[in-house]
């Protein structure tokens, strides 16, 4: 059977890659490499109005296609439903995994159910109890109460570790906080407009650049915004990420994924809310890992809990791809 995973957009959000990589291990260990492909998003993900692309996705030979993501929104209709129709066409098979709400409504979930209704979807496994709850009854398909993939991080990739003592910082220009320890209290305030924090516990920050900006215009090198701040990294790529946020002392992000890779590496990571993205229903994830006081001070992952959950899960993904 020939499968091909939908991700991608690294250089829009690098958190992507941390669950995209996970995932592709997590398929390729069930079903072997040659037999898992990886193929880019649709670009109305980013895009939604786009209509003169070349829609590769559908004209692939592949016979079952796998999505993950927030992607069970009123969006999914606008983003996928001639590629479905498609791919249902030609006989394909459609399957969900590491897959999330958007709204977390009733009514976004019949939406979405009624528009699966139409497709052959084999399976889904979701990334937070919230989703699970929302489509276990909604659905033919089975519907597995699954794990976000970026915990397969660790089974994918072991990054090299950095020689220094540091803390790392994730947030939007205009978003970053302040963050201090008073008495063992973990506080968080409210940015001045003037001024940076420099250290965290005496430990100094590197900050980490999530997001990729619009392309240099002839008198305007706009990536320069890249580097606004002091001890700022960004690439395409993940993995220097993957080094500096396993190296760290302590991670504080408005980032899903930062958060989850951190923790799958074995660090401890306190999550903020601070941009509008962060205050959505995404960081369910947290629960479903049972780290509900992530939200209030640097936690670590219960990894004897965490690998038997993967355990679980593996197992039932599995056999719901021996099925089809």
């Amino acid at each position: 059977m020939n499968v091909g995973y939908i991700g991608g957009f690294w250089s829009t959000n690098i958190g992507n890659s941390f669950y995209n990589i996970g995932m592709l291990w997590l398929l390729r260990d069930i079903l072997g490499k040659k037999n898992v492909h990886f193929i880019p998003d649709p670009p109305q993900v980013n895009w939604p109005r786009l209509k003169n692309d070349y829609s590769l996705i559908d004209k692939l030979e592949i016979d079952l296609y796998i999505i993950s993501g927030p992607i069970f929104g009123y969006g999914i209709a606008q983003i996928y439903s001639n590629i479905f129709d498609r791919i249902t066409r030609k006989g394909g098979k459609i399957g969900f995994v590491s897959v999330g709400a958007v709204d977390y409504t009733e009514d976004e979930a019949n939406f979405v159910a009624t528009f699966l209704s139409k497709y052959n979807v084999s399976f889904i496994f979701t990334r937070d109890n919230e989703t699970y709850n929302l489509y276990k009854n909604k659905l033919e398909a089975y519907v597995y109460d699954g794990l976000c993939t970026s915990m397969f991080l660790n089974d994918a990739i072991t990054p090299p570790k950095i020689k220094e003592d540091y803390v790392v910082m994730n947030f939007p220009y205009w978003y970053e906080p302040v963050i201090k320890n008073i008495d063992g209290q973990w506080l968080v305030e409210k940015r001045p407009i003037l001024s940076r924090q420099n250290e965290i516990l005496g430990y100094p920050i590197v900050r980490l650049q999530s997001a990729g900006i619009i392309p240099n215009f002839r008198l305007l090198k706009t990536d320069k915004f890249l580097y606004t701040r002091s001890n700022m990294y960004y690439s395409d790529l993940p993995y220097g990420y993957l080094s500096i946020i396993k190296s760290a002392k302590y991670i504080f992000s408005d980032r899903v994924h930062t958060c989850a890779a951190g923790l799958i590496l074995g660090n401890r990571c306190m999550y903020i809310k601070g941009q509008r993205r962060s205050k959505d229903g995404r960081n369910n994830i947290f629960l479903r890992l049972g780290l509900a006081d992530i939200f209030h001070k640097p936690v670590a992952l219960d990894m004897l809990y965490i690998e038997s959950e993967k355990t679980k899960m593996k197992s039932s993904l599995t056999q719901a791809l021996q099925a089809i």
